[in-house]
Formats: structure tokens, sequence, C-alpha cells
């Protein structure tokens, strides 16, 4: 069942058919949900403007660039001492994404709930650059209580698509 009132069936196969390739060219894309050209353009154009359709991107791989090592690092706060608030920088959760948020290396992060505080995907060059990283972003700073790194040996399974059939 769809969530947002505003989307339909044929929004739903739209967004199903752009998450396996958002760069299908409109009359494809229009003949695969049964509409007329115009009428896919405006739908998938209004898909954009309400946000259903959050950013169109490249999904490359890291090893490409020169990443080849992926951790997921679980980090706890310190969140019951009196620096839990700093006055003036906000919660020490609102600081730990801000500061994040800025960090190239880190590629995704989520606030979660549970033993830790945060999920993060971080790409190094190697071991040596990601000592580097967790001293200038985890172990320097007094908010971190601990962290645990996991090394990912290889990708069981690459980011796919939200379950969009489901959804109608």
């Amino acid at each position: 069942m769809l969530i947002s009132p505003d989307l339909d069936a044929i929004d739903a196969k739209l967004l199903e058919q752009l998450q396996g390739d958002a760069r299908l060219p409109m009359p494809v894309l229009a003949e695969r949900v049964g509409l007329s050209g115009p009428a896919c353009y405006r739908r998938v154009r209004r898909l954009r403007e309400i946000g259903a359709i959050e950013r169109e991107v490249a999904i490359v791989r890291p090893r490409t660039l020169g990443w080849p090592l992926t951790m997921v690092v679980l980090v706890t706060l310190e969140r019951d001492s009196g620096r839990a608030t700093d006055a003036g920088s906000g919660h020490v959760i609102d600081q730990f994404m801000r500061k994040i948020a800025a960090v190239p290396e880190v590629v995704e992060a989520w606030y979660v709930t549970g033993d830790h505080d945060f999920a993060l995907r971080i790409v190094a060059r190697d071991m040596e650059g990601y000592d580097d990283l967790t001293r200038r972003i985890l172990l320097n700073d007094e908010n971190v209580r601990t962290f645990k790194t996991l090394v990912v040996m290889r990708q069981a399974k690459a980011l796919s698509p939200v379950p969009a059939d489901q959804a109608i």
C-alpha cells in the first residue's frame, strides 16, 4: 500500500522502473507503464517535485576511484554526562551528524536505535588511512564513547531498489 495519498499504481510502476535505470528514455518508460510520452514526463516531473524521487545518481564502485576498503562502523556517543549538550552548538547527536556530514570518506550514515547511536559506512584507501580517519573523527571526539569497526570482506548484496510492486 502506498503511504503517500499523492501516489497511485502508475506512480509506483514509474518509481520501480526508474530505480532500475534512471536514464531510461521517456518514450521507453512511457511504454513500460502504459502512458503517453507527455503524460509520463509530467508524472516523473511531479515525482521529483514532491520528493518521491530524492535524486538521481550514478553508483560508482569505490574501488574504481581508489577506495578498495569498506568498513561499517558502529558508534556509541557519550550522552550521560554534562557534555551531552553544549550551549550554542546543539545536542551531541546533532553535533556528530554535522561532523560526519563533512567527512567525504563517510559515504553513508544512519542514526540508529539499540546498543549504538550511529552506523557509518566508510571507505578507505588502506588500513593506515582508516586509522588516520578514526583518530581524526572518532578517537579525538570527547563525545564518542566507543566505536566498533566491521571490515567488509565482500559485498553480499548491492544497493537494491525499494520494492514498488508491493506498494500497490
